[in-house]
Order: structure tokens, then C-alpha cells, then sequence
């Protein structure tokens, strides 16, 4: 059988690393003995190679901050939520004075207003962060 450059330098990496046959080893052995350019590859190969420039990876602390500020953050914006959910329906709620039932919004209007007032600030809130972070 004839062996020709192609499987020979297919081989190459193999045989740099270690991971062929004796037999494998032998035969690229006898190829390279008889072919200097494919001497040259191999040595190409085998010097290490100019070093990148380093980037340091960010510090894992950093990471943990970004993670526990996300998360705070969405927690934040959750409550936000509820809350002002909670001030802008309360102008609709009723009140029960035990004799009767009253419309927040017909028996207590200032309070209704000002029930109304902090959840639009809430909203207002909500929204902000909603955009501060990119979902919006």
C-alpha cells in the first residue's frame, strides 16, 4: 500500500500527541526521514505558538454581585407590581361598617383619590424599572 502526504498529515496531530501505534509512529518515522518539507510541518506544529494576549476573566464576585442585583431588582419590580395592582383597585373596593355597605369611591372620595394617586405612583415605579432594565 501506498501512503501518500494527505493521510501522512492527517496523522500528524496524532502522532504529536502521543495516541498512535507503534506501528503508526514507525511509518510517519520512515516518511519524514525521506520528506524534510513535511520535517519542517511537523516541527511548525510541534513549537508552541506566539502566546495570546491574556484577558483576565471578569472576577467571579463580580458576577455574584450582577446575579444578587438582577435578582434583587426583579424582586423590586415584582412588588412594585402587586402594590400598585393593590392602590388601583382599592378606590373600587367597598367598606362594610357592619349596618351597611359602602363604595369607597362614593363614601370616602379623598381616600379613594389618594389610594389612586399611589398606585399611579407605583405604576409610574414599575414602569421605570421595566425600562431601566431593557424589557420594555
Amino acid at each position: 500500500m501506498n501512503v501518500t502526504k494527505d493521510v501522512i498529515h492527517d496523522l500528524l496531530p496524532l502522532y504529536l500527541a502521543g495516541e498512535c501505534s507503534r506501528d503508526t509512529r514507525g511509518l510517519i518515522d520512515e516518511y519524514i526521514a525521506s520528506h524534510p518539507e513535511t520535517k519542517r510541518l511537523l516541527d511548525r506544529m510541534a513549537s508552541p505558538s506566539p502566546a495570546l494576549p491574556q484577558v483576565s476573566a471578569p472576577a467571579q464576585s463580580a458576577e455574584v454581585r450582577a446575579l444578587a442585583k438582577t435578582r434583587s431588582n426583579i424582586r423590586m419590580r415584582s412588588v412594585l407590581m402587586g402594590v400598585a395592582i393593590f392602590f388601583s383597585l382599592a378606590p373600587f373596593s367597598f367598606v362594610y361598617t357592619g349596618e351597611k355597605t359602602y363604595a369607597l369611591l362614593a363614601a370616602a372620595p379623598a381616600f379613594a383619590l389618594g389610594y389612586g394617586v399611589i398606585g399611579a405612583a407605583c405604576w409610574i415605579g414599575y414602569f421605570a424599572m421595566k425600562r431601566k432594565s431593557g424589557n420594555f
